[in-house]
């Protein structure tokens, strides 16, 4: 491994196109232009374990979804973050936004084989369940071959790109999903509190749903005039978090079936079967 100097404004695409992405401001490039060259002087370069221009894009995204989560914790708005990034499925273990804790070149390979990881069983899991699983496949072609450039991926596929930004929300919030099954103790295998795990309006509206739908006694038992009735919130708008609800709900118990598990709470929630 050696370390390699990193001219600013070689990499100065590359941190322009990431606040892009984010929909943050021109401004913004200069201040994680030095982010990221910083972090970029303590890399231990290993060559055999990628190549350099794709540890610099790594390098770039990670230090702008450090500063766009950080701008949106003070109050701030920005268009992209964390909910269209591929870090949301492999970033959130409170440990990776501090500088100089861990190898970036380390912890990039980690994150890859964990993303591989649940993007696999996020695949079978939808394959078992009946539900479309070419949204992977796009997923991972936006992220890995346009590296999250919906235009030039939309111009290339023929998908529009506001299509192709709710269809990879659609596939972190999924993977969110199959993560935390992955993740959850033996001892705490509960659907509800999977899906309120979703850091989302879904996330923080799931327990109020599924536990209305335990004690009618199902998902299928609950209809959303129901549930505007209960939490007081507009019929369109339960309606559609329901439907997302219910299917984050199908995912989480198939994704504990694939651990060979079954929730404590999926008899209640699914009393006929998924």
């Amino acid at each position: 491994m050696h370390t390699i100097q990193v001219d600013l404004e070689t990499i100065r695409p590359v941190v322009a196109a990431m606040v892009r992405q984010y929909g943050g401001p021109i401004q913004d490039i200069d201040d994680l232009l030095q982010e990221t060259w910083l972090s970029l002087q303590t890399v231990n370069f290993d060559p055999a374990r990628g190549d350099w221009p794709t540890l610099c894009r790594v390098v770039a995204r990670r230090r702008a979804h450090d500063y766009y989560r950080k701008t949106a914790s003070n109050g701030a708005q920005c268009n992209g973050g964390k909910a269209d990034s591929v870090e949301a499925i492999t970033a959130a273990r409170g440990d990776t936004a501090v500088h100089g804790s861990v190898d970036d070149d380390t912890r990039r390979v980690d994150d890859a084989d964990e993303l591989r990881h649940v993007l696999g069983v996020l695949h079978l899991v939808q394959g078992a369940l009946g539900m479309d699983e070419h949204r992977v496949e796009t997923f991972l072609r936006l992220h890995l071959v346009y590296d999250g450039d919906t235009t030039a991926a939309s111009a290339d596929l023929g998908i529009s790109a506001d299509a192709l930004r709710a269809s990879s929300r659609e596939v972190i919030t999924l993977a969110q999903i199959i993560r935390a099954v992955l993740d959850a103790p033996d001892n705490a295998r509960s659907i509800v509190a999977t899906v309120a795990s979703v850091p989302s309006a879904i996330g923080r509206h799931a327990p109020t749903y599924l536990g209305a739908a335990l004690q009618a006694g199902g998902v299928t038992a609950v209809e959303a005039h129901d549930l505007a009735q209960i939490t007081g919130a507009p019929y369109n708008t339960t309606r559609q978090y329901w439907a997302r609800i219910r299917v984050l709900a199908r995912v989480a118990a198939a994704a504990f079936a694939y651990r060979g598990q079954t929730a404590s709470d999926q008899d209640g929630l699914f009393p006929g079967g998924l």
